[in-house]
């Protein structure tokens, strides 16, 4: 991971960190601005947030960035969130590569335009490096339709185990999330890595997702640090 600074973090970091970045409308409603300002804003804090983490010994983040239920929004804000999208992926990528990432998609592609999943496919070729930091970026992603997905696949088998299920899974080959943290002051995973989260340690904060920044964030480093994940034994 590159940095210009020493990482300050000393405890044991998780491995994986799940995101739900919630709160970039309430964020622009309280400023009078457009929902697409507070989206522009959210998307804004991905790389600072990104590199605290990896700076502190996280391997893996999955960020919750469009999910099925956001494709039910006014038909305003769904065309504005897929113009950040096709406007932000590479820039942000990009910056993520900078700092010695590497970037992959969760969810059906299929729900978006050909020139966008052509930007997905183009960013994912650039992952080189198989031994970079991952940011997994979980697209048009619904937690439901992932497990019967995986559920029909490993069923076309004629296996359906535990093993198969999570061969199929958009993240097959990546290790459960260590902890998921969620902005905004809800206090649900609303469809995000629900079969993953099974010992997820869960971590809410009423702080709006533009506006989390790394003190906080180290702050939930530290908490998860004196934890005691006993995995139900």
């Amino acid at each position: 991971m590159k940095s210009n600074k020493e990482s300050t973090f000393t405890l044991s970091a998780p491995n994986h960190v799940g995101m739900i970045m919630d709160g970039n409308r309430r964020w622009a409603r309280k400023r009078l601005l457009p929902r697409a300002a507070g989206h522009r804003a959210g998307a804004k804090n991905v790389v600072p947030i990104v590199g605290c983490a990896f700076d502190c010994g996280v391997k893996i983040v999955t960020l919750y960035v469009f999910s099925t239920e956001n494709a039910g929004r006014s038909e305003d804000e769904v065309t504005a969130l897929i113009d950040l999208i096709r406007d932000q992926a590479k820039p942000m990528a990009d910056k993520l590569i900078e700092i010695g990432a590497r970037v992959s998609y969760a969810g059906d592609r299929s729900y978006f335009p050909q020139d966008v999943r052509d930007i997905m496919d183009e960013v994912e070729r650039r992952n080189t490096n198989p031994d970079a930091p991952l940011v997994n970026m979980a697209m048009n992603y619904s937690g439901r339709s992932e497990i019967v997905r995986a559920c029909a696949l490993a069923a076309q088998s004629g296996n359906v185990t535990q093993e198969s299920i999570e061969r199929n899974l958009y993240t097959a080959g990546l290790p459960d999330p260590d902890m998921i943290i969620r902005t905004g002051g809800e206090k649900r995973l609303s469809n995000f890595l629900l079969y993953q989260a099974a010992y997820s340690e869960l971590f809410f904060t009423d702080t709006l997702w533009p506006d989390f920044n790394t003190a906080e964030l180290k702050s939930m480093f530290e908490e998860y640090s004196h934890r005691t994940r006993r995995i139900g034994r």
